[in-house]
């Protein structure tokens, strides 16, 4: 039996791969911060089941442990008992800050907390096949153009996670080589919420912090929205329940190897961000159109997703070839459609409407 250990399970991401591991079968080992009782991570765990759509109610008590971590005493919490029957580990927790002002305390967790704790595995846990590490498809750098399943020498980044995120993957094929725990770097591009349920994470990063800002913007009794984005550019853009299934094949894989590997989660362009900036808007209940912002909303608007601006004026060709090669997929999934997003969209709005109502009343 596979026995996988998790750390960030009460995020977006490590909370998915959680409950669509135990839906499988499989036992998940949970490393969770300031959750001595392990219910924040349950829980987490729990709301991630749901927005996939799975009942993993036997599961919970039987094939879930959660595992309450100092990660400043990582080597005195993961010995040899904790660690005994651990067959693969998912690496997922990070520190997502793009602001330079934290460049040292990214540099701690991205980097820091990834290498000890591969060396904790490798040393006491003797039946783990493969150190898998959640990283970021744009450790490419800004260049956009097509981005192939390797590590890159060199990068032009823009913020602090993709640097650390970039040091993190090089400090893993050092230590790789030096002790020969197989890694696979398992790099997503931008994840968005389940294809089928519209479940996702209200945390206003990526791809939902236009969306947020124009939910705002809407309920504070505006109607019109000039965006300062690129007409042509497509986003790569791929679903959280993608992202499982692709991450659910490598693990299961009767046969993992002993190389390092890099893979993209990638789920493809497809739509337009003209198209994309419109759909939100109409989500939103504002008309938004491309445009240099005139009005001082606009320019609020502006500041607001000037963190994600880069990313969104410029187009990448993230290769997915080897990792569907390795999940024994005949061919590469469908990008989402706009009528898909717009599902996506219209359910997170409904969501972070009814919070940013709820806020205003306590205000």
């Amino acid at each position: 039996m596979h026995q996988i250990l998790i750390s960030g399970a009460t995020g977006f991401v490590g909370g998915a791969l959680a409950a669509n591991f135990l839906a499988r079968g499989a036992r998940v080992l949970a490393l969770s911060r300031n959750d001595p009782d392990g219910m924040r991570t349950i829980n987490a765990v729990v709301a991630a089941a749901k927005g996939c759509g799975l009942d993993i109610r036997g599961a919970l008590e039987s094939h879930l442990d959660v595992l309450n971590v100092d990660f400043a005493q990582l080597e005195e919490t993961l010995d040899g008992a904790a660690l005994a029957g651990v067959t693969e580990v998912w690496h997922v927790a990070a520190e997502m800050s793009y602001s330079s002002h934290k460049l040292s305390q990214s540099f701690a967790t991205n980097v820091g907390n990834s290498t000890r704790l591969y060396e904790a595995v490798q040393r006491h846990a003797p039946a783990c096949r493969r150190f898998y590490y959640v990283s970021t498809a744009y450790v490419a750098g800004m260049a956009g153009g097509l981005v192939k399943e390797e590590l890159h020498a060199r990068s032009h980044m823009a913020n602090t996670y993709q640097v650390t995120k970039w040091s993190a993957e090089q400090a893993l094929h050092l230590l790789y080589q030096r002790h020969g725990l197989p890694v696979t770097l398992f790099r997503p591009s931008v994840v968005v919420g389940h294809r089928h349920t519209g479940w996702a994470f209200r945390n206003g990063f990526g791809f939902y912090m236009f969306l947020n800002a124009m939910v705002a913007i809407a309920q504070a009794g505006h109607k019109e929205l000039a965006v300062d984005l690129a007409a042509d550019s497509r986003p790569d853009l791929v679903s959280i329940d993608q992202l499982v299934a692709d991450a659910c094949a490598l693990t299961l894989r009767q046969q993992q190897g002993r190389d390092f590997e890099v893979f993209h989660c990638a789920g493809g362009r497809s739509e337009r961000m003209e198209d994309i900036v419109r759909m939100w808007g109409e989500v939103a209940g504002v008309r938004a159109a491309l445009g240099a912002p005139a009005s001082a909303l606009d320019q609020k608007f502006d500041r607001a997703v000037e963190p994600n601006r880069p990313f969104a004026n410029q187009e990448w060709q993230f290769d997915r070839s080897r990792l569907d090669v390795a999940a024994n997929r005949a061919q590469t999934p469908a990008p989402l459609s706009l009528d898909e997003l717009r599902m996506l969209c219209a359910w997170y709005a409904d969501d972070a409407a009814a919070e940013q109502a709820v806020a205003a009343e306590a205000n």
